[in-house]
């Protein structure tokens, strides 16, 4: 029943992605928390194929993660034609304070995810083989589907860099 159950929330969690990357801005409902689990990553990349997409994790517990949040909010808003999904990594006891921060950043009407794994680990190798959970974390997909992935603070400047050279093609 747990398994079908996460099954659901993850499709919902794709459906997200697919509302937030065609609303081009119109204000939608607040979405649901979709669970991050394993094969998720490869997941989110497939229904984002052929568009640039940024997928950024971040923690409560991260005072820089935190500060950012409505920034990141603002970038996924303002730039058409990228996609954006917002992953929580906080263990699901912290859910609620990770609830609040994102609608305090305006992150509600994004595609959000959560971890939803006890084995931390086995996400970050999937999403990156050297990552070892540091955050926040920025995996950067090209339309392409290359990835570049950024350990640490990224300011909007790299990021509009990335979108408008050969990252986003």
């Amino acid at each position: 029943m747990r398994a079908r159950m996460r099954q659901a929330l993850f499709a919902a969690g794709l459906a997200a992605c697919a509302v937030a990357q065609f609303a081009g801005g119109s204000a939608i409902a607040a979405q649901e928390i979709a669970p991050f689990s394993r094969g998720s990553f490869d997941s989110i990349r497939k229904a984002h194929a052929g568009r640039p997409l940024v997928v950024h994790f971040w923690s409560v517990t991260c005072a820089i993660c935190v500060s950012e949040l409505a920034d990141w909010a603002k970038l996924a808003r303002e730039t058409p034609g990228v996609d954006f999904v917002f992953v929580n990594a906080d263990p699901e006891n912290d859910r609620r304070r990770a609830e609040a921060r994102m609608e305090k950043a305006g992150l509600r009407q994004a595609a959000n995810f959560a971890f939803a794994d006890r084995f931390v680990e086995r996400l970050y190798f999937e999403v990156d083989r050297h990552w070892e959970g540091e955050l926040p974390f920025t995996a950067l997909v090209a339309a392409s589907g290359g990835t570049q992935t950024v350990i640490g603070a990224l300011d909007e400047t790299q990021i509009k860099s990335w979108i408008g050279g050969k990252g986003a093609r």
